[in-house]
């Protein structure tokens, strides 16, 4: 009995990556296109506690600051005054140049969409307030 060394008699295969290639860049290709790079961003929210002695401190911080409500139908209260969602930020501005420490309390009416509250949060962020709270 006599056995032949694999490769002897046979001519070698060379086995091709070009299918092994086309394959890599369709995958590279479809996880490019379905990969979202949207950066997430953060609200820094100062929820305040259900506590007496929490609603207390809550009270006395409502000095030197302002109510920004948000209703029903669309319609944005800052402080008193009527105002539309576009024009926050330059409001923020004008009052963060005169009272750097400003505080912005921000109330939703029941039943509000949540997308609503962080348009009104975002144009806050963007008009530069560093201290915004949300309340029932």
């Amino acid at each position: 009995m006599h056995f032949d060394p694999v490769g002897r008699g046979e001519r070698r295969r060379w086995l091709s990556l070009t299918s092994l290639v086309d394959v890599v860049f369709l995958l590279l290709i479809f996880f490019m296109l379905t990969t979202s790079f949207s950066q997430q961003r953060n609200i820094t929210l100062d929820v305040p506690g259900s506590s007496s002695e929490d609603s207390t401190r809550t009270k006395s911080a409502w000095v030197g600051s302002m109510l920004v409500r948000v209703r029903s139908g669309g319609e944005i209260e800052f402080g008193r005054e009527r105002v539309m969602l576009e024009s926050i930020s330059g409001k923020v501005i004008k009052l963060i140049v005169d009272a750097p420490d400003m505080r912005f309390i921000v109330r939703p009416d029941v039943g509000i969409p949540l997308q609503d509250v962080v348009l009104v949060l975002d144009q806050l962020r963007s008009g530069g307030a560093a201290q915004v709270s949300l309340i029932r």
